[in-house]
C-alpha cells in the first residue's frame, strides 16, 4: 500500500524547458536561467498556429482617431498571399475603467486573482521590462527613463494591469498589479548595471564571471526571460497585450544561441498576440548602433513600436496605450491543410478609403512533431503529489498581514492533528501583527471549539496550536492582532482535514526550520521541538533543516529523500539519516543551489506500507 500526502506549506509550476542550449557551462547557465523564467501552467499561447482559427488584432485609425465601425466586409487577409475568408471579426475598446462587476474591489489579493482579471475583456495588459544589464548607469539615461516610466504608469487606468520584470525576475516572482505606488516605487530604485559586475546577486551571476563571455551571457540571460514574459503575457487571453523592453540592446551575434533566441521571441510574440515595444534610454543624439539593430529587428518581428533617439519618448508611449485601446481581432482558419512548424506571412487590407491599419505580420504553425507531442502530453496522467506540492507554493504569495504554515499528523482517537503556526509577512503599514488568533467556526461563523491564541514575541508561547479534527472538511477563521489587540486582518479558510485513522503508515507534514545567522541556527539545533517557518523562499546564505516525523508500526522503517527540479526531475539523492523513535532531523543544501524552485521528496517504508510527502520551496537571492 502507498500512502501519499503533500505538504501544504510550500512551489510554482514551470513548464517548457530550455531547448537551443550551448555545450559547456555556458549552455548550462542559459538553461538554468530558462528553466527559471518558464512559463506558470496554464500560460499556452491561446493564438492559433495551427488549421484551426487564427485570430490576429489590427489597429484602424483615421486622423489619428480609431475607426470602430468597419465590418468583415471592409477587411481582405491573405495567408502567404492566399486569399482568406474570415470568419470572426470584434471591435474591442478599452480605456482603463471597469465596465462589469463594478461593485468589485479592484485591487489584486493574489496570483489566482490576477490570472482572471487578465482574462477580462475590459483590462488592459502591459509588461514593463527593464534589462538593466544592457543600461548604463548614467545620470543623463537613469534619471529621464525614471521619469518617463512614472508617467507612463500615472496615465494608466485604475483596470489596467502591469507586470515589472528585469533579467532575474523568475515567472514565480512576476506580479500583475494595480498597486502604482509599488511600481513608481520600484522604478525610483532602478538603476542600470551594463558593464557592471558588482554586486553579484545571485549564483547565476557569480558563475557567469568565470567565464570569458560573460558579456554574451548576460545577452542570453535577458532575451530568455524576454521570452518568457511574452509566453507568460501571451497565455493569459486572446486579444492585445503590449510589452514595453527597456534597454539599449543586447549584443547577438548571428548563428548564436541569442540569435535562436531572438526567432523564440519571435515565434512567442506573435503566437501570443504580444506587441513588444523597443525604448531605448538614451537621450536624442547618443544612441549608438549594434545593439539598436537588435531593438529594431525585435519591435518590427512583432508589429511593435520603436522608440530611439528621442528626450521625449513618453509621446510615443502614449501610442503604446492607444495601440491598446482600441483593436479589431479578426479570425479565419487558413486554406493551408498542412501542419509544417513553418512561419505565414499575413497582409491585412482595409477596402475604406481615409483608413490606415496595422497588424502584425505573420504567425507560426504548429509542426506535426509539434501537435504530436502535445496530444501525448495531454495523455499522460499529471503527477498529483508534484502538482499539489507546486499548487500550495504558488497559494503561498498573498497580501495578507501573516503567512501561516499547516502541518498534519496522526491524532489522538482515531482524529487527525492539525498543527497551525505563523509568522509576518513582510506588508507596507504601520500595524505589525503580534499575535494570531484562530478559531474554528460553522457555516454561520460562530465558534465550534475555544480559539487558541499563537504568540509572536520572542519566548512567547504558545508558538504552535493544535486542532484534533475527524476527517472531513472544517471551517476556521483567522484574526491577526496588533500588540495593542486590534485587528490587523481576519479571514475564514476551509480546512479539509484527511482521515488518517486506518493508514498503517503516515509522514506527517515536514517540518522547514530556517536560521537566518548562526546565533538562530545554533538554537534550533538545541531545540528538538523547534517551530517551523512559515516561509516559502530561502536565500543562500540561509540555514535550512527538516524534521521528518513517521507515525508506523514496529520495525526499522526506511527513509529516502530525493531533491527534485520543478518539472519532477531527480536531481540528487540527499544523505538521509536514520529514523530515531520515528524521528529524524537534515540539512538541506541551499547555499549550493541556483534561484530556482525545487521540491523534496521524502519517501518512508515499513514494511509492505510507504508513504511519501512532497514540499516545495523556492530558492532566491
Amino acid at each position: 500500500m502507498r500512502l501519499v500526502l503533500v505538504a501544504v506549506a510550500i512551489g510554482l509550476c514551470v513548464v517548457e524547458p530550455f531547448d537551443a542550449r550551448p555545450a559547456g557551462l555556458a549552455g548550462r547557465l542559459l538553461a538554468q536561467s530558462a528553466a527559471d523564467q518558464a512559463p506558470q501552467a496554464p500560460a499556452q499561447p491561446i493564438f492559433r498556429a495551427t488549421t484551426d482559427l487564427v485570430r490576429v488584432d489590427v489597429t484602424a485609425t483615421s486622423r489619428n482617431e480609431p475607426v470602430g465601425d468597419l465590418t468583415i466586409d471592409d477587411f481582405e487577409i491573405t495567408d502567404d498571399e492566399v486569399p482568406q475568408r474570415i470568419e470572426t471579426i470584434q471591435f474591442i475598446r478599452v480605456d482603463g475603467t471597469r465596465t462589469s462587476n463594478l461593485d468589485e474591489p479592484l485591487e489584486i489579493r493574489s496570483k489566482e486573482h490576477a490570472l482572471l482579471e487578465a482574462a477580462r475583456e475590459d483590462v488592459r495588459l502591459f509588461g514593463i521590462f527593464l534589462d538593466d544589464y544592457h543600461i548604463a548607469k548614467r545620470p543623463d539615461i537613469t534619471l529621464p527613463l525614471r521619469d518617463t516610466l512614472t508617467k507612463f504608469i500615472n496615465q494608466l487606468g485604475p483596470n489596467d494591469l502591469v507586470a515589472l520584470m528585469d533579467p532575474l525576475t523568475t515567472l514565480y516572482d512576476l506580479k500583475y498589479t494595480r498597486n502604482k505606488a509599488e511600481l513608481i516605487s520600484r522604478i525610483r530604485s532602478f538603476e542600470g548595471r551594463l558593464g557592471e559586475t558588482f554586486p553579484i546577486k545571485s549564483p547565476i551571476e557569480e558563475a557567469q564571471l568565470s567565464q570569458r563571455n560573460w558579456m554574451e551571457l548576460r545577452s542570453g540571460v535577458t532575451l530568455s526571460a524576454l521570452k518568457a514574459l511574452a509566453l507568460n503575457m501571451g497565455g493569459l487571453r486572446d486579444g492585445r497585450k503590449s510589452l514595453l523592453f527597456f534597454s539599449q540592446g543586447p549584443g547577438v551575434r548571428p548563428g548564436s544561441p541569442n540569435d535562436q533566441l531572438m526567432k523564440e521571441i519571435d515565434r512567442a510574440a506573435n503566437q501570443g498576440n504580444v506587441s513588444i515595444h523597443v525604448i531605448d534610454p538614451r537621450p536624442l543624439g547618443s544612441a549608438g548602433f549594434g545593439g539598436g539593430t537588435v531593438l529594431r529587428r525585435l519591435a518590427a518581428d512583432t508589429n511593435g513600436r520603436t522608440i530611439v533617439n528621442t528626450n521625449e519618448p513618453m509621446e510615443q508611449l502614449k501610442d503604446v496605450v492607444s495601440d491598446a485601446s482600441a483593436y479589431y481581432l479578426l479570425g479565419y482558419t487558413p486554406t493551408r491543410r498542412t501542419n509544417d512548424g513553418r512561419f505565414h506571412e499575413i497582409k491585412v487590407r482595409v477596402k475604406r478609403r481615409g483608413v490606415q491599419i496595422n497588424a502584425r505580420r505573420g504567425y507560426w504553425s504548429a509542426s506535426a512533431k509539434e501537435i504530436t507531442a502535445a496530444a501525448e502530453a495531454a495523455a499522460t496522467p499529471p503527477n498529483a503529489a508534484l502538482t499539489t506540492a507546486l499548487a500550495a507554493l504558488s497559494d503561498s504569495v498573498n497580501t495578507r498581514a501573516v503567512a501561516v504554515w499547516t502541518g498534519v499528523a496522526r491524532g489522538d482517537g482515531g482524529h487527525t492533528r492539525v498543527t497551525y503556526t505563523w509568522e509576518p509577512n513582510p506588508t507596507p503599514g504601520s500595524d505589525k501583527p503580534a499575535r494570531l488568533e484562530i478559531q474554528p467556526v460553522d457555516d454561520a461563523g460562530k465558534p465550534t471549539r475555544p480559539a487558541q491564541v499563537i504568540g509572536g514575541a520572542p519566548g512567547e508561547l504558545p508558538l504552535m496550536a493544535r486542532f484534533d479534527w475527524p476527517g472531513g472538511r472544517h471551517r476556521v477563521r483567522f484574526t491577526s492582532l496588533a500588540a495593542n489587540g486590534d485587528i490587523i486582518d481576519r479571514w475564514v479558510q476551509v480546512q479539509a482535514v484527511a482521515d488518517l485513522s486506518k493508514q498503517p503508515i503516515v509522514l506527517a507534514t515536514p517540518k522547514i526550520l530556517r536560521a537566518k545567522n548562526m546565533v538562530e541556527f545554533r538554537a534550533i539545533e538545541a531545540n528538538p521541538s523547534a517551530s517551523p517557518t512559515a516561509a516559502t523562499r530561502f536565500s543562500a546564505t540561509d540555514r535550512v533543516l527538516v524534521d521528518i516525523e513517521l507515525q508506523a508500526p514496529a520495525g526499522a522503517p526506511q527513509l529516502k529523500v530525493d531533491l527534485l527540479n520543478s518539472r519532477g526531475d531527480v536531481l540528487r539523492a540527499l544523505d538521509a539519516p536514520p529514523l530515531v523513535d520515528g524521528k529524524a532531523r537534515m540539512a538541506i543544501p541551499v547555499g549550493s543551489l541556483a534561484n530556482s524552485t525545487y521540491v523534496l521528496r521524502i519517501a518512508a517504508t515499513s514494511g509492505e506500507h510507504a508513504a511519501e510527502q512532497w514540499v516545495a520551496f523556492r530558492v532566491s537571492r
